[in-house]
């Protein structure tokens, strides 16, 4: 596994979470995000979800498709130095969700074009493109790697001090 220096850590001495894993986490939540956007905008003549879903069947299938990503944004807001350690087995695992979550978005992406007869669509074109961007970045990525099998652990020198004290 290749190491990375000093300037792909944070402070507590685990790696950086990179920025492509929050892009990714955006794109497969994105369903949660139209959502939440749209409760918030509370407009009627502004419908958000029917702007982007044409039909509830596609939201809602959007919605559980989004839910396998749901695992891993959790696990991560839960990665912390001061968290429980028994999460830790489970995080360097958490690629394989996002994977197969990503999968699944872009072969729905792909079953909804071929119901339209494959006719262009730029709102398809830009969701294929922003997945089959996230399934490469899951599968490509090295430094993924390493950030998936890091864990932030609590930093002794902050528990020595406050003994001490």
């Amino acid at each position: 596994m290749n190491r990375y220096g000093p300037e792909y850590w944070d402070k507590h001495g685990a790696y950086r979470t990179p920025i492509g894993f929050t892009l990714s986490l955006l794109v497969l939540l994105r369903a949660y995000l139209i959502w939440a956007f749209a409760a918030i905008s509370r407009r009627p003549e502004l419908d958000l979800l029917a702007l982007v879903y044409q039909q509830k069947r596609d939201f809602f299938i959007a919605l559980g498709i989004g839910a396998i990503a749901l695992v891993p944004a959790v696990l991560y807001s839960l990665r912390r130095p001061s968290s429980s350690l028994k999460l830790k087995p489970l995080w360097r695992f958490m690629r394989w969700p996002l994977l197969v979550c990503a999968i699944l978005d872009f072969t729905w992406i792909m079953l909804q074009a071929a119901q339209q007869y494959y006719q262009f669509s730029l709102h398809l074109a830009l969701q294929g493109v922003m997945v089959a961007w996230v399934i490469l970045y899951l599968l490509r990525s090295r430094y993924l790697k390493v950030f998936f099998a890091d864990w932030p652990d609590e930093l002794e020198s902050k528990k020595d001090g406050a003994d001490k004290r």
